[in-house]
């Protein structure tokens, strides 16, 4: 995916290759000035989990 932002860095469009961002870009008269792509991660974030209890801290003797 690329993302196409506009001069004040907010994303405008998202499409499968370039040329859908520059169509887009064609089709709202934005120049190449006026434009930045760049491209979108598919990944997710997981959030980071606590780390486990070492081993044996529990144990009652």
């Amino acid at each position: 995916m690329i993302g196409l932002y506009d001069h004040q860095g907010v994303l405008r469009f998202a499409g499968r290759d370039t040329d859908d961002c520059l169509d887009y870009a064609d089709l709202f008269g934005l120049g190449p000035d006026g434009y930045s792509l760049m491209s979108l991660s598919a990944s997710v974030e997981l959030p980071q989990l606590p780390q486990a209890l070492s081993a044996g801290a529990g144990d009652q003797s």
